[in-house]
Parts: structure tokens; C-alpha cells; sequence
């Protein structure tokens, strides 16, 4: 039987990519800002994808998710309100293709692996937000007097109970979901880890912003 540790340990590279990451730089962080408003506007969807493709008998999951959606709508939006208290638009930024890798592979395992699959996504950013955003909340307020800080406070502040249940519900599921789970943890951790990276380097990126 896996335990929530062994679940949780791969985000720590996610932990050491943000670290690094020059909040200061408005241009770096807005990137960063650009990208987080393309994937997060995949989360209900991934979530509305997921909830349809349950099986009938799987009732309490099937609510869970779609209790999900409503506590994850429009958070984009919250993304788009800080870069334009930078002065930007995500447009201003193409979405790069670490970021597509993040989001892009979540549809594939709902459809083809199992539809919670989909909880080693959802642990892997909400653990990460909880134990690393409150110091980049900090550098934020500190470098922009409490401005282009909204998304990243909200899940700092929320996600603990989230991940606490995402935990509960993950831990209770057959062992071979429970490892679909924890390999998609590991994805989703190495993904957002390079998606980060790639907005540290602030190489140019041609690719046209289609989401």
C-alpha cells in the first residue's frame, strides 16, 4: 500500500524550480504568470472530462468532481488580473510548450488509463502550492506591494484542505489506480518543474498561443 509520503516527495523539485525563480523580474514572472493562466484554464475541463467518464456505480466520486469544478471556475481569471497589475495580458506571453506538456497529457490519461488517474495532477499542484507559494506570496507582496498575487495566495491559503482530501479519497482507491496516481504525480511534478525552468531561461518561444 502506498502512503501519502511516498505521494508527495516527487513535488519537491517543484518546490526547488520556484525557488530559483526571479519573482523580481517582472518580465520573468510574468511569463510565469502567462503560463499558469494556460493550464489553469484546463481545470474544470479536466475535471468536467473526468466526472463524465466515471462509471455510474462510482456515485461518490462522481460528486466529488463535479463539487471540484465549482471551487475551480475561473481561476484563470485571477491569473489574467495579476498580469494586468503588471501591466500585461497573457497574450503578451506564448504559450510554451512545457506548458502544453503539462495539460495536454491529463486528457489522454482520463480517457485511456482511468479517470482518476486524474488525482496525481490535482495532488501534485495543490501539494505544491500549499508548502512552496506562501514564500513566493511573500517575494510577490515584497517586490509589488501586495499586487500580481491573487492566484498564487488563494491556492496557498485553500489548497491545504484540499490536498488533505484529494489524500483521503486517493489512499481509499484499488492499488492499481493508486499507482496510476502516483505516476502521474511524478509527471505532473517534472512537467510544471520544467515548465518553470523555461521561464526562468526566458528563451523566445514562436509557438502560437492556442488553448
Amino acid at each position: 500500500m502506498l502512503t501519502s509520503d511516498f505521494y508527495l516527495k516527487p513535488i519537491d523539485s517543484m518546490g526547488r524550480a520556484i525557488y530559483t525563480m526571479d519573482v523580481k523580474n517582472s518580465k520573468i514572472y510574468g511569463d510565469f504568470l502567462a503560463q499558469t493562466y494556460y493550464y489553469v484554464s484546463h481545470s474544470t475541463r479536466l475535471l468536467a472530462f473526468a466526472a463524465g467518464l466515471m462509471d455510474r456505480s462510482d456515485e461518490t466520486n462522481f460528486r466529488r468532481f463535479i463539487k471540484h469544478i465549482s471551487e475551480e471556475t475561473a481561476h484563470e481569471v485571477l491569473a489574467e488580473k495579476d498580469l494586468a497589475d503588471l501591466g500585461m495580458k497573457p497574450s503578451d506571453f506564448p504559450q510554451r510548450p512545457e506548458t502544453r506538456v503539462l495539460w495536454e497529457t491529463q486528457y489522454y490519461k482520463i480517457q485511456h488509463e482511468h479517470p482518476l488517474a486524474l488525482m496525481g495532477y490535482i495532488i501534485a499542484l495543490e501539494a505544491y502550492a500549499c508548502t512552496f507559494l506562501p514564500k513566493i506570496c511573500a517575494l510577490t507582496e515584497e517586490s509589488y506591494g501586495g499586487k500580481a498575487m491573487r492566484f498564487n495566495k488563494l491556492h496557498a491559503e485553500e489548497d491545504p484542505d484540499h490536498v488533505s482530501k484529494a489524500m483521503e479519497l486517493t489512499l481509499k482507491l484499488p492499488a492499481h489506480i493508486q499507482e496510476l496516481v502516483a505516476v502521474n504525480v511524478q509527471q505532473t511534478a517534472m512537467a510544471y518543474s520544467n515548465m518553470v525552468e523555461a521561464c526562468m531561461r526566458g528563451e523566445p518561444c514562436a509557438q502560437q498561443n492556442l488553448i
